[in-house]
């Protein structure tokens, strides 16, 4: 028994590591991060694959078998594709946490064993799944959030760009030319993101607003599509050009103060839950002695 308490109390703890590593921010990825900043390699100078892991085998049988496009199982693959990371990955850390999960109900039992106490057999098999499941959702949650907050980023870098944007075309530059020069002055990621789009597109003799198109299905940022569908239809005229782009910025602007304001407000009354607690505390504080002294004299 003591062996078995001790086999469950590592696994509590690996599940508390794993726990801790999934809700703290990790480094961005090296191959991600090349990808975006370097042109499409060739076929020929990709350097020679090695063997699959055990675990990223695992991670693609995971993906394959039980990713779903919605549902509980469903994958945030544009959330993945943003943070750059892979569904093996995201699929593996939610089946390690699932297991210690299924593993907190039986440490708890060998735990009240230990302590002299019996508890039933049905209850680590039944009550097992609850803290599975949740554990489960974790890596859910943060990929969720932390895509959302790097989404709001993009959302102010891009505004920024194609602000730009309308300064090389009033320049008079060409329209290729005004897209391009602008994502090159920043080594931000946002910046890094369309210009590899641009990039790739010219490469591949593609129309720069079906990149941006692509990218912003890939990443999943309505206002890309949005402006790439507007600037196919206006064409390659300045004048009509010229007034999609100045109205997708003021949209955008309008956008992000609103969400700014409603976030601000969000965030106020939220911190009126503390103060009050906080004013009742105090109003009790000081009104307990005169309260007393008067029921005691009463």
């Amino acid at each position: 028994m003591t062996a078995i308490a001790a086999l469950l109390g590592c696994l509590g703890a690996l599940g508390v590591v794993v726990i801790v590593r999934e809700l703290w921010p990790a480094p961005p990825r090296l191959d991600a991060a090349l990808a975006r900043i370097q042109p499409t390699p060739l076929p020929s100078a990709l350097p020679p694959t090695k063997a699959d892991s055990g675990s990223e085998r695992l991670g693609r049988w995971l993906a394959e078998h039980l990713a779903r496009p919605a549902g509980v199982l469903a994958v945030p693959r544009a959330d993945l594709a943003l943070l750059g990371r892979s569904v093996e990955r995201f699929m593996l850390d939610k089946l390690v946490l699932f297991l210690v999960g299924l593993a907190v109900p039986a440490l708890l039992t060998a735990l009240a064993t230990a302590a002299g106490r019996i508890p039933s057999w049905t209850f680590p098999a039944v009550a097992g799944l609850v803290p599975a499941v949740v554990f489960a959702m974790v890596p859910d949650h943060r990929v969720r959030s932390a895509a959302r907050q790097r989404r709001r980023d993009f959302r102010y870098a891009f505004t920024s760009y194609l602000q730009l944007v309308v300064l090389e075309r009033e320049a008079g530059a060409a329209l290729n030319a005004a897209l391009e020069e602008p994502a090159k002055i920043s080594d931000g990621w946002p910046f890094q993101r369309v210009h590899h789009a641009l990039t790739r597109a010219r490469h591949a003799q593609q129309q720069p607003w079906r990149a941006l198109a692509d990218l912003g299905e890939q990443i999943n940022v309505s206002d890309l599509i949005d402006l790439a569908h507007t600037a196919q239809i206006a064409g390659n005229e300045g004048a009509r050009m010229h007034d999609v782009l100045v109205a997708k910025i003021t949209a955008m602007r309008h956008e992000a103060s609103a969400a700014a304001r409603s976030e601000a407000n969000a965030r106020t009354t939220a911190a009126w839950v503390p103060t009050s607690l906080l004013m009742l505390g105090f109003v009790i504080l000081i009104g307990f002695p005169f309260f007393s002294k008067l029921l005691g004299t009463g």
